[in-house]
Parts: C-alpha cells; sequence; structure tokens
C-alpha cells in the first residue's frame, strides 16, 4: 500500500513476516475446515481475530518501510540546515517511525489478549489492564504452557534493550502531552548562556535499527503463537484432518 508512495511495486512477502503470515493462515485453515454452521462462538471469533493479526502486521511493515525510507532521504543534522522539502521527509519520517511504534505494541497487546483467552490464564485477576509482557510474566511465574513460555521469554530477553527503548518512545507518544514540544523546550532550556539552542534531528539509524529489531521480536512471536496454537489444536481431535501430515 505505502509503497506506491515511492513508485515501487507491492511488497513480496519474506523472512519472519512470511513465516509470521503462514503461522497465522495454517491456524486459519484449520478453522476452514470446519462447516461455517458448526464452528462454535469462540472458533468464530478467532477466525475474524486471525484475519485483524494478518492486517495488522501488514500496516507495521508498511510504516516501518516508509519511515526508513523517509529518513534516507533526511541529511542533515539541524532543523535549520533543512530546505522545505527535507524538512518535509523529516517529518514523514516522523510520523511513520512513531506510527510503526504504536503499531508494534498494539499487536503485542493483541498477542497478550488472544494467549490469554485461547489459554484461558486469567492474567485479568493479575492486573485489570495488562499487556503482552503481563501474560508472559504470569505464564513464566506459575509454569503455563512451558514450551510456548520457554521460547517466548528466551524472544523477550533477546531484544529487551531496544524494545525498552521503543517502549519509552510510545510512552512518551501516547501518554505525554505535546513530547516533541517539551522535548524542544528542555533543550532550549539546558543552554548556559541563554542564546537559542539548535535543534537536532533525532538519530534516524539508530530509531529504526531498534524498530528493526521490535519488528523482529514481534514476527517471530506470532509465528511462535501460532504455530504452538495449531499443534494444540490439531491434537484436541476436532477438526478433519491434520495438515501437518498432509
Amino acid at each position: 500500500m505505502l509503497r506506491m508512495l515511492f513508485n515501487e511495486p507491492r511488497r513480496k512477502d519474506e523472512g519472519e513476516l512470511l513465516k509470521a503470515n503462514q503461522a497465522i493462515h495454517g491456524y486459519i485453515e484449520l478453522i476452514r475446515d470446519i462447516p461455517v454452521q458448526e464452528r462454535n462462538p469462540q472458533e468464530r471469533r478467532y477466525y475474524v481475530w486471525c484475519g485483524s493479526f494478518v492486517r495488522s502486521l501488514d500496516e507495521l511493515e508498511q510504516s516501518q518501510y516508509a519511515a526508513a525510507r523517509y529518513g534516507e532521504r533526511v541529511r542533515s543534522a539541524y532543523l535549520d540546515e533543512m530546505d522545505n522539502n527535507e524538512l518535509d521527509d523529516y517529518h514523514r519520517h516522523l510520523y511513520f517511525y512513531k506510527n510503526a511504534i504504536i503499531r508494534l505494541f498494539a499487536i503485542l497487546d493483541k498477542l497478550g489478549q488472544f494467549m490469554n483467552e485461547r489459554f484461558r490464564l486469567r492474567t485479568e485477576e493479575i492486573k485489570a489492564r495488562f499487556s503482552y509482557f503481563t501474560v508472559l510474566r504470569n505464564m513464566h511465574t506459575n509454569g503455563l504452557y512451558t514450551e510456548l513460555e520457554e521460547q517466548l521469554f528466551r524472544l523477550k530477553e533477546q531484544y529487551e534493550e531496544p524494545v525498552e527503548r521503543l517502549r519509552i518512545e510510545r510512552n512518551l507518544e501516547i501518554h505525554t502531552i505535546n513530547a516533541d514540544l517539551l522535548d524542544d523546550l528542555l533543550r532550549v532550556s539546558e543552554t548556559n548562556d541563554g542564546s537559542e539552542q539548535r535543534i537536532r534531528t533525532e538519530n534516524i539509524r539508530e530509531h529504526m535499527q531498534d524498530l528493526a529489531s521490535g519488528c523482529e521480536m514481534t514476527y517471530h512471536a506470532v509465528r511462535l503463537i501460532f504455530a504452538y496454537i495449531t499443534k494444540l489444536t490439531e491434537s484436541s481431535g476436532r477438526y478433519p484432518h491434520d495438515r501437518s501430515k498432509a
């Protein structure tokens, strides 16, 4: 969708994004094997939920890509060095970068809600408004679904530092009133001589590296979760056949 902004063809899925989508579609196909009139309310709900995950992953990747492409056009270190075109590209970069971060954590929280409901983890009894990481902590502390939990916990630890930096960025964006303006005011107030301080651009390269790490973790988590749920579902005997043996 957003690649049209750069006169580029539609994306071809690859890597962890491809694996994540394949895992989701594997579970979707299991549900599709059941005639519509025979699906229970939970199966109908999960079917819709899966479609939401596919769309959300697509929107995350497209936002990440657009942020990177606009970021490549920014060359100046200070805002006052930019002409109007570069300044517009910088602002577009920031828009898609922040949009990607918000979407990333939204997907993780949806995953937490999905696992909590699918596995009946009762995380809401620990914390009414819980996140993906609260669900993981619940599983880890109480030894729930350990095969999946151990994989997700290792994944969390592997990406902990960049994801924590992204989390701080997300919190500033959605919980702080006009965070950009406050940052600018703080920069000005920290000057010793009271003169106007030049405003530097964000560190685009480091930010995009963190975002890439966060996306990789998210895609990998989706793949692990849906592959596990598919295996668990196939073993229940409710579905017409085991696709892994087809």
